[in-house]
């Protein structure tokens, strides 16, 4: 396993990665028709403090479902699922195919949205760790960085207050 003590989250923003004109950068956002509009709105402000922050250079699709959690392949229960496919020539990004995707349960009946916004910001670390290159299937984002991201938000004054 690699170290996971990496600032990816810092890391990312430095690499020089070589993206087709066709690839857009930024998230690519979907909602299940159930997430009330409160918890959209609360993503979506999240959303746009982490554009306003960070670099999203490869499209990033991020689902959101009403779901109290969601199953990896051998049955295990999971607050989010990371999907990826390796770069075909590091670091060059030009197959629209192979961006990486993000699916999230929201019932914020269940976590509270600051659980919620926690397994958001671990799978924007898997992001930056593949943007890094050194995401693996038993890469795990480092819990400090995942709370120092979580704190910078819920400090900056950019943010509506829940």
């Amino acid at each position: 396993m690699l170290n996971n003590k990496i600032d990816v989250w810092k890391k990312a923003q430095t690499i020089d990665l070589k993206i087709s004109k066709d690839i857009k950068p930024g998230f690519d956002i979907g909602f299940d028709k159930n997430v009330p509009e409160k918890t959209r709105a609360k993503l979506r402000d999240f959303i746009v403090w982490v554009k306003k922050n960070y670099n999203i250079p490869v499209t990033f699709w991020v689902d959101f479902e009403y779901k109290h959690y969601l199953k990896q392949n051998d049955g295990k229960r999971v607050g989010y699922i990371f999907e990826w496919c390796e770069f075909d020539n590091y670091p060059v990004f030009d197959n629209m195919e192979k961006i990486p995707t993000l699916r999230l349960p929201v019932r914020d009946e269940y976590y509270t949205i600051e659980e919620i916004l926690t397994s958001f910001i671990e799978g924007i670390s898997d992001y930056y760790a593949w943007l890094c290159n050194i995401v693996d299937e038993s890469y795990v984002p480092d819990e400090n960085e995942v709370e120092n991201i979580l704190q910078k938000y819920l400090r900056s004054s950019e943010h509506t207050k829940y």
